[in-house]
């Protein structure tokens, strides 16, 4: 008899992709399913999977097709005040399915509703697509089997070993987050630092992961010997850049408690690699 074949193309950043993959990971245990990936490089996160991460046990990795490009994902479109827009999106979704040959598609708005209304959806199907950014269950098991390739483990590696013997670690996101931005500003990471150095032995110190060159600089200028940052080249679109991202992330996750920023996946990603401690600091 066929097994159910469950494809899911994750999509946004590494942070939604590895949450997106790690859910369905537990969710197709759920239904039986044979789990395969395509993972396509975008404005979102320019670089393949296999240039992050080890072939991974729990499923397959596809070549990346340009024809699950052409499903439509715009939020304006999805949601639009004109009732008949997102009910024409919806029918040319479906209808490319049904042309690509999957019995059932599931978006966003499936997965946010979670794991019950999923296997609603996917019972007596044997071909499912899943096109997401989201995740629907939090399953931290599922982010213990993605390995770093080896050259981004010798990298971190390099760096750990001049961390002091007790790291916290901090992830500041700047960006394009407004949400970040306003509710977790520069000071409350300071203030934490503070409340640090006044308890803490010589032997702390702080890792800090930041998308924004300017933080890190001021970080560093005001907590020397304390406050360590990965050289890295800032930029999503660049290969260099977004392998970077794993070095950072890796290291962030490495530490002995994580203090996030509001509204933010990569801390949470972080969190999940060991099980780290994470504080979201917010006012």
């Amino acid at each position: 008899m066929e097994n159910v074949k469950l494809l899911l193309n994750p999509r946004s950043g590494l942070g939604n992709r590895l949450r997106a993959i790690s859910s369905f990971i537990y969710f197709k245990s759920l239904i039986d399913a044979d789990l395969e990936v395509v993972w396509i490089p975008d404005s979102g996160l320019n670089i393949r999977y296999q240039d992050l991460f080890q072939p991974n046990p729990r499923f397959k990795l596809l070549n990346p097709e340009f024809k699950y490009n052409l499903f439509i994902r715009s939020k304006f479109l999805t949601t639009h005040k004109l009732k008949f827009i997102p009910w024409l999106v919806s029918l040319y979704n479906i209808g490319l399915s049904r042309l690509l040959r999957f019995d059932s598609l599931i978006m966003d708005w499936d997965v946010s509703k979670g794991i019950d209304h999923l296997k609603n959806v996917c019972r007596k199907k044997k071909r499912i697509l899943v096109i997401t950014g989201n995740q629907c269950v939090d399953y931290q098991k599922g982010f213990q089997v993605f390995v770093p390739i080896d050259q981004i483990a010798a990298k971190i590696k390099v760096v750990k070993e001049t961390f002091k013997d007790h790291m916290i670690g901090m992830h500041i996101r700047k960006g394009d987050h407004k949400k970040a931005i306003q509710n977790s500003p520069n000071h409350l990471f300071e203030n934490k630092i503070d409340e640090y150095l006044e308890t803490k032995p010589k032997s702390f110190g702080v890792f800090l992961a930041t998308d924004d060159p300017d933080t890190a600089s001021s970080f560093e200028r005001k907590y020397p010997d304390i406050v360590f940052t990965y050289p890295k080249i800032f930029s999503r679109n660049s290969r260099e850049g977004m392998m970077d991202a794993v070095v950072e992330l890796f290291l962030l996750a490495g530490t002995e408690k994580i203090y996030g920023s509001y509204w933010s996946s990569f801390s949470g990603v972080a969190k999940r690699i060991y099980g780290t401690e994470l504080e979201i600091l917010h006012r």
